[in-house]
């Protein structure tokens, strides 16, 4: 595909995102629709639309231009390339601007209103303050693995990994992540992924877990399980008389990390009915809750849009009921880790500090907010016990 036909299936897929559809299920349907298109047109497409996302309203503020079209000419702009490159008509190219396109296009532009920087709803504008790497949120996210350092170390998985072609790099933020530097496809085909000796995990959510003071014995339970990252990367740091339990609402959820446990070689009893409602106790308690995961929206740009001031509500409402009913669940001496992968201090401090006030004979052993940057998505931990 040419260049300008790139942009024209971007067009039409970004088109179908903004009124509503999923990101994943509208490039997925083009591929599927589209069997001419090679794997590299396919990747550069899928580039191509979520970095629109991530830049939707300063692209368009950059054009004048509303829409898929207005987003793509904005794009072109803002990378001072031509836009009669790719806007010409040609073969499968979008078709020349109008003149009225032009006008608007040729026309100075005011500066941007903060919310328009941030490339985010005008309503959250206040939630994320005035934060100075906002770029960061608008640029592509990096692809990081967790070593399970149990069973192989950095330099011995960087060796392995340069024979599959996948170069890597370690990172200071943590003492189990590395830095994929080029190719990412091929991971899941390595030995070391395919035997369990890695993950793909964000640094920032590997460096969560490193904070945690883990049993080195007794029992964890992995509340809002999902995926299983943090019972993973929390096995790789205990010892084997530590047993695993984990819980998730959606039990479909759950499907992965059994499969992944046993790549990895870890028994976790994956429980069906809600642990809150026995009488269970357990020495660490983690509780990664739901969020709007404002942490990790340059990885799915298209959630900030769809985000909402009532949806915030409702998830700060369910943040509340699992602090307080997880909390009955913690053995004497044990820890209650509450999780996000937000920015927003509603769900993170003002949470913790609410249950504390609400909640006297408990106490904040540790908080910590790792920001959104060039090394890590944007994740918070605060570590709580009884006094």
């Amino acid at each position: 595909m040419t260049p300008s036909a790139r942009y024209a299936a971007s067009i039409s897929i970004l088109d179908k995102i903004i009124a509503g559809a999923p990101a994943e299920r509208e490039l997925t349907i083009w591929a599927r629709g589209n069997r001419f298109a090679g794997s590299k047109d396919r990747a550069a497409i899928r580039d191509l639309v979520y970095d629109s996302l991530r830049n939707l309203r300063s692209y368009e503020h950059f054009s004048g231009l509303s829409g898929a079209r207005g987003v793509f000419v904005g794009r072109l702009i803002s990378k001072n390339e031509e836009i009669e490159s790719i806007f010409n008509g040609q073969g499968y190219g979008p078709v020349c601007l109008t003149d009225i396109e032009k006008n608007t296009v040729n026309t100075k532009k005011n500066d941007m209103p903060y919310a328009v920087q941030m490339d985010i709803p005008d309503w959250l504008s206040e939630k994320f303050g005035n934060i100075h790497n906002y770029n960061i949120l608008k640029s592509r996210a990096p692809i990081d693995l967790r070593v399970n350092i149990k069973k192989i170390s950095l330099k011995s998985a960087i060796s392995e990994l340069k024979k599959d072609n996948i170069e890597t790099e370690k990172l200071d933020l943590v003492d189990t992540a590395l830095r994929v530097k080029g190719e990412t496809r091929k991971i899941p085909q390595t030995k070391l992924y395919l035997n369990g000796l890695i993950e793909l995990q964000d640094a920032g959510s590997q460096a969560l877990v490193a904070q945690l003071d883990c049993p080195k014995n007794g029992k964890v339970l992995d509340y809002c399980a999902g995926g299983g990252g943090k019972t993973l990367a929390i096995a790789s740091r205990t010892f084997n008389n530590v047993s695993f339990s984990a819980y998730d609402k959606n039990q479909s959820r759950l499907k992965e990390l059994k499969i992944r446990a046993q790549r990895a070689g870890i028994k976790v009893d994956l429980l069906k009915n809600d642990p809150v409602i026995g009488i269970e106790k357990y020495d660490l308690v983690v509780v990664d809750v739901p969020c709007s995961g404002s942490g990790s929206w340059r990885r799915s740009p298209d959630a900030k849009w769809k985000f909402t001031e009532q949806r915030l509500i409702e998830l700060m409402a369910i943040q509340t009921e699992i602090l307080e009913n997880t909390a009955d669940l913690v053995a004497t001496g044990g820890t209650l880790a509450y999780m996000t992968c937000s920015l927003f201090s509603c769900e993170n401090e003002e949470q913790v500090n609410k249950f504390i006030l609400k909640n006297k004979s408990w106490k904040i052993n540790q908080s910590k907010q790792i920001k959104l940057s060039s090394s890590s998505d944007g994740f918070y931990l605060a570590s709580l016990s009884r006094r």
